[in-house]
């Protein structure tokens, strides 16, 4: 029976997975360290104007917790601090203080 083709969504740009690629090897053969740190770069997001997209970029947002995080900003008002974002349900102090450095309001 032949294998099935396994269909994978890429997490990253065109642009960070040419890098990611590209770099896992240097000339000598060596293979480099895990290419996570394109994924999680150490961008600046300004959770104020963010996309979905790229709020999904910090640790531990996922899509619906991006969503909400943009209905919040909407609806309730712009965040002031990176510690207003722990006002959105189901955004703990945890996740913001592993993003604060990410993290900006203006």
């Amino acid at each position: 029976m032949p294998a099935q083709a396994q269909v994978c969504t890429p997490t990253l740009t065109p642009e960070q997975a040419f890098l990611a690629v590209t770099n896992l090897t240097d000339t000598s053969g060596t293979t480099k360290p895990s290419a996570n740190v394109l994924a999680n770069s150490s961008k600046v997001i300004n959770i104020n104007t963010a996309s979905e997209a790229q709020l999904t970029q910090l640790d531990g947002i996922g899509a619906k917790k991006a969503q909400q995080i943009i209905l919040y900003r909407q609806m309730i008002a712009p965040f002031a601090t990176a510690d207003d974002l722990a006002n959105v349900k189901g955004i703990g102090k945890a996740t913001v203080d592993k993003n604060r450095h990410r993290i900006t309001t203006q």
